[in-house]
């Protein structure tokens, strides 16, 4: 008899459906997520819902696997430093973007633009040309690049940049001639001579990962070592990996493209909100999946949701096709905080994640979030929760909504108010933006 295993990892709990494929029959089990190491967590979930279905981990045959750690890792502006190699004279090409700032003419006034994963200290700019079929017109010297790429590198060493990945974008950003990305120094000269220098700090190409705009993730790593752990419990498994439009690929294609997996918790939420409307009746429909990091809504139309060529984090927007989801730093998981200049609460991007959590959670966490002022404010009641394993402290969350209390000069139970008026106000926004801001339906 076999079993198929779907794990959904998110920032702050990893979820876990068995399903015996004969009869249909399920388990289910929900563990706090390993930020240090998310296969942790999912070995630990998968034992735990075995032990509950009475079943040996060799049984399961196929793991589908959705996951929020590339979400997170872009909205929170973790995850590893990046070094870049570009073409001279484009040097700002992450700072500038698309020069898009959200919220209207007044927009600006409020709007905090992320910090781009390869600073300026970590760019390099190279003498090189290739025009628009793909052709070079001035050949990078191999020297100097392996020089620079080596220099670049080294910042991983200084305690500062932490340089781990290195990214070629030359410009034109794509070659016209199909056969130009197989042609190593004659079609992309930068990537073949920065590969040679190195050392340590992994190289890629631009065009091989969505665009200029990427921002690169420990992605592929995950997803080599949970497949090589997935296989000391059973050697017959099969990992499948959802993608960002919905779809699934395997483990290869997973580490060789992770851009495609920066939307693969959201679109995981949608599939499934999408099947059971339908069942419903519902085929109209906003979805909404709140999480411990962020929000994610979508627009669902007869039954389908929309596609998009590009996917979007934020304000961070890659070349690779997903659902038309928009993701916001709102989640349980998020922090209040009141900055110095302006003295105006803000909740969110950053979350507390699952090590150590909102500080109700009892793990050593200090932070105020929207947990905590959940728990202050009655909507989470202290009780026990994952079977028993959790309960929330009252106390600590209550210590931690202080802090905002005390730097906005209110109670605690108004500042608790103020960080969900404000939150929820975040997750109404990522609403319009799949609905009434899109405009009327075309005809």
């Amino acid at each position: 008899m076999s079993y198929r295993l779907g794990v959904d990892v998110g920032g702050t709990f990893t979820d876990l459906l068995l399903v015996n494929e004969k009869n249909g029959q399920s388990w289910s089990a929900k563990v706090p997520s390993t930020p240090a190491d998310q296969s942790v967590g999912v070995l630990t979930g998968l034992t735990r819902v075995c032990e509950r279905a009475g079943i040996h981990p060799g049984d399961i045959r196929h793991v589908m696997h959705g996951t929020t750690i590339a979400t997170n890792t872009v909205l929170t502006g973790t995850g590893a430093r990046c070094g870049l190699v570009t073409t001279r004279g484009y040097k700002q090409i992450l700072q500038i973007a698309r020069s898009f700032v959200p919220g209207g003419l007044g927009g600006w006034v409020i709007y905090n633009k992320s910090l781009p994963m390869a600073p300026l200290a970590c760019t390099i700019e190279a003498e090189e040309r290739i025009d628009a079929k793909g052709a070079v017109v001035t050949a990078p010297q191999r020297r100097a690049g392996a020089a620079g790429a080596a220099s670049a590198a080294s910042h991983k060493h200084r305690g500062t940049h932490g340089i781990a990945h290195q990214c070629v974008c030359q410009r034109p950003p794509r070659a016209a001639n199909p056969g130009a990305r197989r042609q190593g120094i004659a079609g992309y000269p930068c990537v073949a001579v920065f590969r040679s220098g190195a050392g340590d700090a992994g190289v890629r190409a631009h065009h091989d990962h969505g665009g200029e705009f990427l921002r690169p993730s420990a992605v592929a790593r995950y997803v080599r070592n949970l497949e090589t752990k997935l296989a000391q419990h059973s050697k017959d498994v099969k990992l499948h990996i959802l993608r960002s439009d919905g779809g699934l690929s395997s483990a290869r294609a997973s580490e060789e493209y992770p851009v495609n997996l920066l939307m693969s918790g959201p679109a995981g939420g949608v599939t499934g909100a999408v099947w059971v409307a339908v069942q419903a009746g519902f085929p109209n429909l906003l979805t909404v999946d709140v999480g411990g990091t962020s929000t994610d809504v979508a627009l669902i139309r007869d039954g389908e949701p929309r596609l998009r060529r590009e996917t979007t984090v934020g304000d961070v927007t890659v070349r690779a096709s997903s659902v038309d989801i928009r993701t916001v730093g709102a989640g349980g998981g998020s922090i209040a905080h009141v900055p110095e200049l302006t003295r105006a609460l803000r909740v969110g991007p950053q979350s507390a994640g699952a090590d150590p959590g909102p500080a109700a959670y009892g793990k050593g966490g200090t932070e105020p979030t929207v947990t905590d002022a959940n728990v202050v404010l009655g909507y989470l009641p202290a009780a026990q929760r994952l079977g028993g394993e959790m309960e929330l402290d009252r106390a600590l969350a209550h210590r931690a909504v202080s802090k905002i209390a005390s730097a906005l000069g209110k109670d605690v139970r108004d500042a608790a108010l103020g960080i969900y008026d404000i939150v929820n106000e975040n997750m109404v926004g990522a609403l319009r933006l799949v609905s009434v801001e899109q405009g009327p339906r075309s005809a």
